[in-house]
């Protein structure tokens, strides 16, 4: 369990600029039309702050608000803006066009790099970047010893669902609740 401990302060320590660094080594390079950047919650700026919960706004309001918790723009802008939460944005012109809202955490026992939200606005769908974030998210998984990337998605919503499970190569995790009345699923990928 030390050793958990200390691998997750080690990932938690790490700069932006050493996620950065990680990435560099992919051999899947994003598109130069591209501008990647990697941040603490705590250093975002509020126009940035803004584009996050606009984009995230836009993509899932609705499916928070048809869920059993509704949503809570209170509670969600506290999620997103932790102290623990660290960012990979993909902007183009300096306007957010997608982000992944990530922390390294423990998970029942294991070291693991938890997905919050992974967010692209809808005209740049359907172009790889979600694959893409994901690939990244992975290399990190390795370079940081993550056992492996665990995320919450709502049974409603099948895009999303479809494109972890069938392009990205998540399962149902064992600590998927069983509970017919549970809206939503546990999904990860083991590294």
């Amino acid at each position: 369990m030390k050793k958990n401990r200390k691998l997750i302060e080690q990932a938690k320590n790490l700069s932006s600029s050493d996620l950065y660094h990680i990435i560099q080594s992919s051999n899947n390079p994003l598109s130069n039309k591209y501008q990647i950047e990697f941040y603490h919650a705590i250093h975002l700026s509020n126009e940035y702050k803004k584009q996050i919960v606009d984009l995230f706004e836009n993509n899932m309001k609705d499916f928070y608000e048809q869920s059993n918790d509704g949503y809570n723009s209170i509670d969600k802008r506290n999620e997103l803006f932790s102290n623990q939460s660290r960012y990979l944005i993909i902007l183009v012109e300096n306007v957010i066009i997608a982000f992944v809202h990530f922390r390294f955490d423990m998970d029942y026992g294991n070291r693991v790099l938890y997905l919050y939200e992974l967010q692209i606005n809808m005209k740049y769908q359907g172009q790889g970047l979600g694959k893409w974030i994901i690939e990244q998210l992975k290399l990190i998984c390795q370079k940081t010893q993550m056992m492996k990337i665990v995320l919450t998605v709502h049974k409603i919503n099948q895009k999303a669902i479809d494109f972890y499970m069938k392009k990205c190569l998540f399962q149902l995790d064992f600590t998927n609740p069983n509970d017919e009345d549970v809206d939503y699923f546990i999904l990860s990928f083991t590294v």
